[in-house]
Order: structure tokens, then C-alpha cells, then sequence
């Protein structure tokens, strides 16, 4: 072997040794820089099919708006991205986070685990579409899954709904006033309906913490009576959401060119002894009024339900 390969076999062993070094010493720069190439430009699009069902709304408000697309670049768009998946109805939704997003996966992973969190964005929802759960799977590559358990299951909706055509075709009088006729299904909720005072934790074998319980045991929690309250209010085509304290959560609704608060629970009060009775005191008023009630119960996030400023 001459000294010309000896030099060259010399110099690819020296370059080996190098590279490896260089290689070991900055392993986790380089991968993962590789893995940021891969997500940035090769990781190919997302494909999937998605089935809006009929109560998804579609609705932006100032805190949310529906935005489909399938990279999220920031924390609003993580935001939106959950909204949309709820208001949609979609049983099943694959997103990716984009490279340069770094902090994608915590923070979504901080909005699904926040089941507070969780429930105001779905206030913003067709009550059917609602949920008990939330299931989320994450990747490596940065791909996030959203599974949902629905709170409302198919047959109480096929119920529901008759129910709900049934008491809307003999009530609603085309010559009232929108306000007359939301003071009419306001009215026969309440008329209907005992406050389920037994159910303290939102779990009862009355469904009272649904429309359900509203509508057939004819017993409720302010979560049953507001998304009565709602179904007869998306049958009347009137812009609304449910809004949400710690503790509570009512109806707020878009009338006459104002968001006004609709509050049923507070409207069919426990009398002492123990009679029925119909109150219009929290009937389609103001922010300013609903707070000077200084009642301990309706303390909402005004940074969320905007609209109620």
C-alpha cells in the first residue's frame, strides 16, 4: 500500500472520528433539528373525513371563533381549534402543531385538562353538542387528537326533540313579539318544572342536570333548565349561549339589537313552604342589573363571555 492511501484512509478515519464526536456531543440539537424539518416541511398534510351534524352552529363571538384549519400556530388558534371541535359535532379531529409553535402541545394540554376551561368554551354550543368527557392523544411529531364523549346520547335527543316540536307547535304565537314568545317557553319550563334540590353534584337518576329532566321528570338544576331554556331559543332562531360562574350557569341571549341574561333557575325560586311559584325578576335583563343583585351566583369571566359587558 503506497503513502497516498494511507493518507486518505487516514483522513476518512479522522473524519469518522470527528463527525462521531460532534455528532455524540450535539445529539439533541441535531435531531432535533431534524425532527423541526420534518414537521416544518416534511410531514405531510393531515387527511381525514369530517361530518358536521345538524346543531352545530358556526357562530364567531368576540372570545371564539371557528377557524378549521389543521395547524396551529399560536394559542388562540389552540383556542379556536377546541371550539370548533366542539360546535362542529365531530366525533373524531386531528390537528398538527406547527414547528415554530413550541409550546403547542402544553397548552393545549393545559385547556383539556382544565374541565372549568373546557365547559366555557362549550357554552358556546348547541347543547346537543356538548360533552362528559374530552380525550385527547398527542405524537411525537407534534399530531394531537380529540375524542369526545357526548353528554347527550341519541335516543334523549330523538326524545328531546319531539318534545320540543310538540310544545313549540302548540305555544308559539306568530303574532307575539320575540320576547313575548321567549316570555312563553320561559314561562312554561317553570311551569313545568321543580328545582331539583336533592342534586348537589350534578349527577341524579332524574337527569336533572339536563334538558331531559326538564322536559320528562319535569325536576331540574340550572344546567337543566338552561338548555331547555336554549333548545326552544335556537327553535326561535335567537342568537344565544349559555353563560357560567364558578357555581352557576344561565342563558344569555342576543334581543332587540342587546345581549341580555335569562336566568330560569333564579326565576322558579324554593319557597319556604315548599309551593310553586313564577318569577320574571331575571327575565332578558342587563348586565348592569344582573350584577347589582349582588347575589353571589353570577360572577362570570368577562374576559370569555364578552359579549355580556
Amino acid at each position: 500500500m503506497n503513502i497516498k492511501k494511507l493518507i486518505k484512509i487516514a483522513v476518512v478515519v479522522i473524519v469518522v472520528v470527528v463527525c462521531f464526536f460532534l455528532i455524540k456531543d450535539n445529539y439533541y440539537v441535531i435531531t432535533n433539528k431534524l425532527e423541526y424539518w420534518y414537521k416544518k416541511y416534511l410531514q405531510p398534510d393531515i387527511k381525514q373525513t369530517l361530518t358536521d351534524n345538524e346543531w352545530r352552529k358556526k357562530q364567531n363571538y368576540e372570545y371564539l371563533s371557528i377557524d378549521e384549519d389543521t395547524t396551529i400556530k399560536n394559542k388562540t388558534e389552540a383556542k379556536n381549534m377546541i371550539y370548533t371541535f366542539l360546535d362542529a359535532g365531530w366525533e373524531e379531529y386531528t390537528v398538527k402543531c406547527d414547528a415554530d409553535y413550541l409550546n403547542c402541545t402544553s397548552d393545549i394540554k393545559e385547556m383539556v385538562q382544565n374541565n372549568t376551561y373546557l365547559t366555557d368554551l362549550s357554552n358556546f354550543v348547541h347543547p346537543f353538542n356538548t360533552f362528559n368527557e374530552v380525550n385527547t392523544t398527542f405524537t411525537s411529531t407534534g399530531k394531537v387528537t380529540l375524542k369526545k364523549q357526548n353528554r347527550y346520547t341519541n335516543e334523549q335527543i330523538n326524545e328531546i326533540e319531539k318534545k320540543i316540536d310538540e310544545i313549540y307547535n302548540e305555544y308559539y304565537d306568530s303574532s307575539k313579539s320575540v320576547i313575548e314568545n321567549i316570555k312563553t317557553f320561559h314561562d312554561y319550563i317553570i311551569n313545568n318544572t321543580k328545582y331539583d334540590s336533592t342534586n348537589t353534584t350534578g349527577v341524579s337518576d332524574l337527569n336533572s342536570s339536563t334538558a331531559y329532566g326538564v322536559l320528562f321528570d319535569g325536576v331540574g338544576i340550572c344546567s337543566g333548565y338552561t338548555d331547555a331554556m336554549q333548545l326552544f331559543l335556537e327553535k326561535l332562531g335567537v342568537k344565544n349561549y349559555r353563560i357560567s360562574s364558578s357555581t352557576h350557569v344561565w342563558n344569555l341571549v342576543y334581543v332587540e339589537g342587546n345581549w341580555l341574561h335569562l336566568d330560569l333557575t333564579w326565576d322558579d325560586p324554593i319557597m319556604s313552604d315548599g309551593s310553586n311559584t313564577l318569577n320574571h325578576d331575571y327575565f332578558l335583563i342587563d348586565t348592569q342589573t344582573l350584577l347589582s343583585k349582588d347575589d353571589g351566583e353570577h360572577d362570570f369571566d368577562e374576559n370569555i363571555y364578552l359579549e355580556a359587558q
